[in-house]
């Protein structure tokens, strides 16, 4: 975990650039690296991050003042939160890595802050072990830095790293917690076991390695065939908020994540052939979808009897009031709650009603219809083997094929 220095190093090929071409060199540069789907998305929503600054500030180049407001602003919101000034100082060091110079920000790493020295042997071989193992260089950072803090902690102690206990364990456990979200609390037993399997610790001590954290959500889930069809009857009425009628549309037709209904842009609708074409913010990959005829009404009386005229927006989707601009993915989700509520459909947050549910509805209902579960998963933007995994239980049919039947002991328990 790395601790950035205030210092700022601008160079002037940063200065010289526009913010919007530094992101598309790192954008460029982060698909090189081999990173995974969720990693690169957590990159674009700090891109769209630092263009909302961007705006804010009324610049389209860095400068020494930038930098510091846009850190600064970060200052101010939880330091868990990914908009945080150390998020935002490595985003400025990833753009640097990207473009071949040297970093905005120094930064002193805290394995240098290890200080005896059967510490430092021990993580310079698990280091050098993780390396001859097939694992990304990123991941194998991610152990390592668990290593380090757990050591940290045992010097700060004045604890044993060749007679680590349970209570040991444990009490790092409880002081990670207090620096680290849940979230990132969540992959630290896989990190902190795999370390103390490595210095060969006690049973005691990695059986504790092997915590539950909490789940953060709840599952998320198809939505219903009726709140699907109550949502069509929505777009089909003779409601005359066609901006969320489009949206709702664009939903149920295409399974569009929010975040890219709200980056949508004037020039990615190809009118004349009824096609879609924009990146995604997730993934970085590009989709090619049909317009639909029922999206393309709604739009067209949307553009030309709704949206608010002469703001040189190019973005499709804007707010009701000024100062217009592109609305926000949490808008979507309050549109598509509001279209529910009219239709009649109570609403439930337990992960039935959110757009993601209407994106698993979508792949559930092209299975049914005997679509390949990769070429359903493929249509809204999922390409690798794990994330069209996800979508297997949706295939009930198939499941229900291949279960096992259970064996007459285990009927005789469950009668019980």
């Amino acid at each position: 975990m790395a601790h950035f220095a205030d210092y700022i190093n601008l160079s002037n090929k940063l200065t010289q650039l526009p913010i919007t071409d530094l992101i598309v060199e790192a954008k460029s540069f982060i698909k090189t690296q081999g990173y995974s789907q969720s990693t690169i998305y957590g990159y674009n929503v700090q891109f769209n991050d630092l263009k909302r600054h961007t705006s804010l500030y009324n610049t389209e180049r860095l400068s020494e003042e930038f930098i510091k407001s846009y850190i600064e602003e970060g200052k101010h919101r939880s330091r868990k939160h990914h908009r945080s000034s150390a998020r935002r100082k490595g985003l400025l060091n990833l753009i640097s890595k990207a473009i071949e110079i040297s970093p905005v920000f120094n930064f002193e790493k805290c394995a240098d802050k290890i200080r005896i020295i059967p510490h430092q042997e021990s993580l310079n071989a698990y280091e050098q072990y993780l390396g001859e193992k097939e694992i990304r260089k990123t991941t194998i950072a991610l152990y390592l830095n668990i290593a380090v803090e757990f050591l940290l902690y045992l010097e700060k102690t004045n604890q044993n790293i060749y007679k680590v206990t349970a209570l040991n364990v444990r009490d790092f456990v409880a002081d990670l917690g207090t620096k680290l979200s849940q979230s990132s609390m969540k992959n630290v037993p896989t990190y902190l076991k795999a370390y103390l399997e490595f210095i060969e610790a006690s049973v005691e001590a990695i059986l504790f390695s092997s915590f539950r954290t909490p789940s953060m959500s709840k599952p998320v889930r198809a939505m219903s065939h009726e709140s699907v069809e109550a949502l069509w009857r929505y777009v089909k009425s003779d409601e005359e908020d066609f901006r969320s009628k489009s949206i709702i549309a664009i939903l149920l037709a295409t399974g569009m994540r929010p975040v890219d209904i709200t980056e949508l842009k004037l020039d990615d609708i190809d009118w004349k052939n009824d096609r879609i074409s924009f990146i995604q913010s997730k993934t970085g990959e590009s989709m090619n979808i049909k317009l639909f005829p029922v999206i393309g009404s709604a739009m067209t009386k949307y553009i030309i009897e709704q949206r608010p005229k002469g703001t040189g927006e190019k973005y499709i989707f804007l707010t009701k009031t000024p100062p217009y601009h592109k609305i926000t993915s949490s808008v979507c989700n309050g549109i598509l709650k509001n279209a529910l509520k009219k239709s009649g459909i109570p609403y439930v947050a337990d992960g039935l009603h959110c757009p993601r549910a209407v994106r698993r509805s979508l792949v559930s209902r092209m299975i049914a219809k005997g679509v390949p579960m990769q070429k359903a998963a493929a249509t809204i933007g999922h390409i690798d083997d794990k994330s069209v995994n996800l979508y297997t239980e949706l295939d009930a049919k198939k499941m229900r094929s291949i279960c096992l039947p259970i064996p007459n002991p285990m009927k005789e328990w469950f009668m019980n």
